[in-house]
């Protein structure tokens, strides 16, 4: 192998132990099972580094398989450890397999004669597999929350699922040179390679810190600010391709009185169930938020005035019967929603602030007319005035204009 190579392989070794460092102590310090995750995906990766550097010393069966199984290790961890951050399962098997099949064919290779060309397609493709699957799993945004940060680092993963793709089709016809014999390009290769793994784990840290700082830490809904924020994109987008967008403000009834009868301790683990039903009953692409104390905000994107109703029932629905039993204790919480809707091409507000006073005056009205049930703003934000009307619907009541 050529020298250079083989010190730009022994720097990319040093650098990747020192980033899975990093993200070990980041891991240890936030508590967060996912960085610990993609430091062994570090780990993996370092030591195929250290195997395709030895490959004179060690020879080329030993550095071919086991240099290629540890990255192929290392890039189904840096998947699967983008689904445990997204609180999903990390299906570990499927990265064996991989591995496994990987492996196996390249000593297949191996055993049937010397073919480079095919060894180095088949891992690139692997690789450029992995990647991909990684950067699209961050592409989807589960219960809203920070996306700047997932996108980045979604680009990162996607250059390296190209750049891959590249080298196993370029090599497999004879575009680019073969892996193993130095030169320039492979220098390249690796230089770059090393650039994107420290991009990629920078990357990783910065959505965990987001993903922290948009949270409310006693039920895992985003923060006020965050989903006041999130709402604001989602409103600046529904406006750009005029549909409807509606915002819910949910507020638990009476909890005052359950602090006071059974302690703050039953009504943290009242809001955790709370939080924890919620999506039971709204749509995958909605985005719910604490907004304060006992009060919770829901962006409903594309949403109408009725499919806002149908949404807010169902959630006072589940609180009704699944929120009267906490820890042992009868609580009796119910649910108050007030429900408020922009309407495209309408003259009115038409931005979360004004759907937020809208949508508080509806909830006042709610918690006026008894409590338990779904007021609706009438008129719909931006539509003409009407009088008050009775909206169909178990436990659904119109209010007039908030106060």
């Amino acid at each position: 192998m050529d020298f250079q190579v083989q010190t730009v392989l022994s720097v990319s070794a040093v650098v990747g132990m020192l980033l899975a460092a990093l993200q070990l102590l980041a891991g240890w310090r936030l508590r967060k099972r996912c960085l610990f995750i993609w430091a062994l995906a570090n780990l993996f990766l370092t030591c195929g580094c250290v195997f395709f550097a030895a490959r004179a010393s060690i020879g080329l069966p030993a550095s071919a398989l086991i240099g290629n199984g540890c990255v192929l290790v290392g890039m189904g961890l840096v998947y699967s450890g983008i689904r445990i951050f997204d609180e999903r399962p990390p299906r570990l098997a499927t990265v064996a397999a991989v591995a496994l099949l990987g492996t196996g064919l390249l000593g297949l290779s191996l055993w049937s004669g010397d073919n480079i060309t095919d060894r180095a397609t088949v891992i690139s493709l692997l690789v450029a597999c992995w990647s991909a699957t990684a950067g699209h799993a961050l592409m989807q945004v589960p219960g809203g929350g920070p996306i700047i940060s997932r996108v980045a680092s979604s680009i990162v993963l996607m250059v390296v699922a190209a750049g891959y793709t590249i080298r196993g089709v370029g090599v497999q016809f004879a575009l680019m040179p073969l892996p193993g014999n130095g030169g320039a390009v492979e220098v390249l290769i690796a230089i770059v390679g090393l650039g994107l793994a420290i991009c990629w784990t920078f990357g990783s840290l910065f959505m965990v810190l987001e993903k922290v700082a948009s949270r409310d830490d006693l039920t895992g809904l985003l923060n006020r600010r965050s989903v006041l924020q999130r709402g604001e994109e989602l409103l600046r987008f529904a406006r750009a391709r005029r549909l409807p967008f509606s915002l819910l403000l949910a507020d638990l009834d009476h909890f005052k009185s359950v602090n006071d009868r059974f302690g703050h301790d039953v009504g943290d683990l009242a809001l955790q169930r709370f939080a924890a039903l919620v999506p039971q009953s709204i749509r995958t692409n909605d985005v719910a938020g604490r907004y304060g104390g006992e009060e919770f905000c829901i962006l409903l994107p594309g949403a109408d005035a009725k499919a806002a109703l149908v949404i807010a029932e169902r959630l006072r629905g589940i609180v009704e019967a699944e929120l009267g039993e906490v820890a042992g204790r009868d609580i009796g919480v119910t649910l108050t929603v007030g429900a408020a809707t922009y309407v495209p091409g309408s003259s009115g507000a038409d931005t979360i602030a004004g759907l937020i006073v809208a949508a508080d005056g509806a909830l006042y009205s709610g918690k006026a007319q008894g409590r338990n049930r779904t007021a609706v703003a009438v008129p719909p934000v931006g539509e003409a005035p009407s009088a008050p009307r009775e909206t169909p619907g178990h436990g659904a009541i119109a209010a007039g204009p908030s106060r």
